[in-house]
């Protein structure tokens, strides 16, 4: 449970009220092409300028300023760059977060913004400026994340106030905050503490306005340490946001972290504290408006008071979190109420309403998942394509600075022969060295891949099984019973949901050839007419399932299951004393 404000509150900081005055194109032209760190300055001084203008005025002026800095040179540029991109979206798309208004052209805006950075990037690399390199990049990172371009800011955020700790240039708290929070979000959780805890210190000293902040960083810190299970470490920063919380007054705060530590006890089993402590978070953060927070804290709530036995109130407030999240939805909140709401209607015996919400929360989960497993690998190639790129350029100044050297000793034979062989030599190690650390990067990509593969393939099977069990208990309520029309069409729905259709097959089957590849052909080879139904049968064997198991999930008694897995035997000439199991594994 995190106020996460990362947008608004990175703009909001950055680009402070200012003065319209002194908009001389000639002057900033001149300004923006010095190479001191006097320049990064203006970059941020003019931007703020500018934000006073309206759009018309803003980019009017930027016209101008590109025609006076066409001769200024490549350092120009790549901070002319910075500013127009800071430009368009705080005109274009902060409007979103300000007004709640969409731009209509956000594809136009982000190719836009691509395209300013880009080659602002290839600048400052070719460059090899590390100050100008820092400073290109954390702007990259704070115009591509609005877009869902969450690996490449990662990316870019972390190489830019890495390289400004590297020349000792002071970082301001919230570029620190803005990170770790981006790292919480991918499950970074080590570099997410260790940049939460650089932000605190960042913010201390600060006037007593920032204090929030600097609960907010305590409260990521603590999540970090809370999501893999630390609880010691999580509860030293939780009681300390708590307690900076309550000295400025800030309720809203109070709640959160109330909440956060209420999940924590709840995961200890002591459920009557966690209960106290998720309710005073649900009734700060709905005083506040806050309704996605309410609704997240009191869908835990009512986790616990099932956990407590108190089913009917642990329906009611499971209900009315649905309601909060209506007015300020949140797919992950949204998540976890749909889990709440399944474990509830399942412990009240109504099979068909946890049919129901375990479907929700299904589809939900498994995109929110691809989201983070996406942005990891997004993440690795970034690193993989920015690596290349340094490489590349690196090579290209290195052979510009060669043919100077041999212009300038051509008369020297014995000399330029010299240096030709050790360029030659290091020309090759310098290869050879890139294909070695990009194999190895693809080495690791496939192998995320591969993991992830497994990872969706066992849901997708545990989800099949879930689905069973449903529809058995459902059908044995209903036994005996003359069912109504409607319980008989639920029934039927449930019960074709339940067989591996032709679509479900095809999923099961690409999520299977990942992890073992050339299987299907393999036996197929063997066998020319294998059916369909033998090559699922093989595949589920192989997966190691019991006959029950895939008896449920094909939709067939479990004496059939033993027949095809003779039948089976038999076409592939397997001993009859052999497992099965163990010879279909080696194949």
């Amino acid at each position: 449970m995190q106020a996460l404000f990362i947008i608004t509150f990175i703009l909001s900081i950055q680009f402070l009220p200012a003065q319209t005055a002194d908009l001389d194109p000639e002057k900033w032209a001149v300004e923006l092409s010095k190479k001191d760190r006097s320049a990064y300055a203006n970059v941020d001084s003019l931007t703020m300028k500018l934000d006073q203008l309206d759009s018309i005025k803003s980019f009017q002026f930027l016209d101008v300023l590109a025609e006076k800095g066409r001769s200024k040179g490549d350092h120009f540029k790549a901070l002319f760059n910075c500013l127009k991109a800071r430009i368009i979206y705080n005109k274009c798309y902060y409007e979103f977060y300000r007004v709640g208004k969409t731009p209509l052209n956000v594809d136009s805006i982000k190719r836009e913004l691509i395209k300013l950075c880009s080659p602002a990037i290839d600048i400052a690399y070719r460059s090899e400026d590390d100050m100008l390199v820092a400073f290109v990049s954390y702007t990259y990172a704070i115009v591509i994340i609005s877009f869902g371009e969450i690996g490449l800011t990662v990316m870019y955020a972390k190489n830019g106030i890495d390289l400004y700790e590297k020349l000792s240039y002071p970082v301001q708290p919230q570029y620190y905050q803005f990170l770790a929070e981006l790292l919480y979000r991918v499950r970074e959780y080590n570099e997410c503490i260790r940049y939460g805890k650089k932000a605190i210190l960042a913010w201390q000293g600060l006037p007593n306005e920032f204090k929030s902040f600097t609960v907010s960083c305590m409260n990521t810190v603590a999540l970090g340490y809370h999501r893999q299970q630390v609880y010691d470490s999580a509860f030293i920063f939780y009681n300390q946001a708590f307690d900076l919380a309550k000295q400025i007054n800030n309720t809203v705060w109070v709640g959160i972290v109330s909440g956060n530590m209420g999940q924590v006890f709840y995961a200890q089993g002591k459920y009557d504290t966690a209960y106290a402590l998720l309710k005073r978070d649900f009734n700060a953060s709905k005083a506040k408006g806050y309704f996605d927070n309410a609704g997240h804290s009191l869908q835990w709530a009512a986790r616990t008071n099932l956990a407590l036995g108190n089913k009917a109130s642990a329906l009611a407030e499971v209900r009315e979190a649905f309601q909060l999240l209506k007015q300020w939805p949140d797919a992950n909140y949204l998540r976890n109420t749909h889990y709440t709401a399944t474990q509830i209607f399942r412990e009240l015996g109504n099979y068909d309403s946890a049919f129901y919400y375990n479907n929700l929360w299904s589809r939900i989960n498994d995109s929110l998942e691809k989201v983070v497993a996406t942005s990891s690998l997004a993440i690795s190639k970034a690193k993989l394509n920015d690596e290349t790129s340094r490489y590349n350029i690196q090579n290209l100044n290195k052979e510009k600075r060669s043919q100077l050297l041999l212009r300038n000793i051509i008369i020297a034979s014995i000399i330029i022969l010299f240096l030709v062989i050790l360029l030659a030599v290091n020309r090759q190690r310098l290869r050879q060295k890139l294909r070695t650390e990009k194999a190895e990067q693809e080495k690791l990509l496939m192998e995320q891949e591969v993991t992830s593969a497994k990872d969706q393939l066992k849901m997708f099977t545990e989800n099949l099984v879930e689905k069973t069990n449903l529809i058995e208990k459902l059908e044995s309520q209903a036994k005996g019973k003359q069912a109504t029309s409607e319980q008989q069409e639920i029934i039927s729905e449930l019960s074709r949901q339940t067989i591996l259709t032709e679509e479900d097959w095809n999923k099961f089957k690409s999520l299977f050839e990942k992890i073992h590849p050339g299987f299907f052909i393999n036996l197929q080879e063997k066998v020319s007419d294998i059916t369909v139904a033998e090559l699922r049968m093989a595949a589920l064997t192989r997966l190691h399932l019991s006959t029950n198991q895939i008896a449920s999930i094909l939709g067939i008694s479990a004496n059939s299951v033993y027949k095809t897995k003779q039948r089976l035997r038999q076409r592939l000439n397997i001993d009859a004393e052999a497992s099965i199991e163990e010879a279909i594994a080696k194949m």
